[in-house]
């Protein structure tokens, strides 16, 4: 079987409460949501409680009214500093939405800062928890008149949704966030730059990022955030590519966010041909390759050879109540 389509192992939780160590290094780059509702009077955070591996990261996502999500206890409205979205609000077709990375181990308490001491939840940071794992697997960027080809993958046991994600390219100066579709464990979604059409479950089309460029280019991955949207902080990127020459645009961010080194590059291909992480789920560092067929199906492609350079990897997972 394709290495790159092995899913992850987890071991089971123990429960909620299972004792952690004091810090934990994150080692993974994750995703838990939660769904804010209500009017502007009362609100739900759903789910209430939930549990992430250290180095996940949790994203609220507005669906109604006017909240917050604010770290520290319920019962005073006093916050910690660990994150604070601020007041945000759900009108018409605005969707905010807020993520943060949890490398602190143990219980993390939260609230609304309007509707405390009611309105509270906590998020739980240990291990083994089993989510998506959605990267980017391939990139084809010298196509005909630049309609060039991105891949995202589920590599991991759970399903996973690129709702809200944010991709970024060399060639753009912004990210541009994606439409919600769920992936199954193995499934992955085409991104088409510079290209229109009707989006399917299998096939999203991003005409805004405008075409990749052939001689040296990027493409990197942010999780949800319509609070922080800057490109540099390195605790929202979750994947990173780039070919030709180091120093890309987003580079530095994805090196010190660990999931790069500088300098490190995917290879040059010949037109026609595209570049594969041929990584597994489980890989602290994963490959790229030159693929001469590429298929953008989720299928093996070329990994069975030796990759021309070495690179690291970002990788997100999701999971959803």
């Amino acid at each position: 079987m394709h290495p790159r389509r092995l899913p992850a192992s987890y071991a089971l939780l123990l429960g909620a409460w299972l004792a952690v160590p004091a810090t934990l290094a994150p080692a993974r780059a994750g995703e838990v949501r939660v769904n804010i509702a209500g009017n502007t009077l009362t609100g739900t955070f759903n789910p209430r409680a939930l549990n992430i591996n250290a180095g996940d990261h949790v994203v609220w996502v507005w669906t109604g009214g006017q909240h917050s999500t604010t770290s520290g206890d319920s019962s005073n409205g006093v916050a910690d500093g660990r994150w604070d979205s601020g007041i945000l609000t759900t009108a018409g077709t605005n969707t905010p939405a807020f993520s943060w990375q949890g490398s602190i181990a143990g219980v993390s308490t939260y609230f609304c800062q309007l509707h405390a001491p009611p309105m509270a939840a906590r998020v739980i940071v240990g291990s083994g928890i089993p989510v998506a794992d959605l990267r980017l697997t391939e990139v084809q960027y010298n196509e005909p008149s630049g309609l060039d080809k991105i891949e995202i993958t589920n590599l991991g046991p759970a399903l996973g949704d690129l709702g809200r994600y944010r991709i970024a390219t060399g060639a753009s100066a912004v990210a541009i966030a994606l439409t919600s579709v769920t992936l199954a464990p193995g499934a992955s979604l085409t991104l088409h730059a510079n290209e229109t059409g009707t989006n399917t479950s299998t096939d999203m089309y991003l005409p805004a990022i405008g075409p990749l460029n052939d001689a040296a280019g990027s493409v990197a991955l942010y999780v949800p955030n319509t609070v922080n949207t800057a490109l540099a902080d390195a605790t929202q990127i979750i994947d990173f590519v780039e070919w030709g020459a180091g120093g890309q645009a987003n580079e530095a961010t994805a090196v010190a966010a660990g999931l790069w080194s500088a300098g490190s590059t995917a290879p040059i291909v010949a037109a026609g041909h595209s570049v594969e992480f041929c990584g597994s789920a489980n890989q602290h560092a994963g490959f790229w390759t030159d693929n001469p067929t590429p298929n953008f199906s989720g299928a093996a492609g070329n990994c069975g050879v030796v990759p021309t350079r070495v690179s690291t990897w970002g990788r997100i997972k999701q999971l959803y109540r």
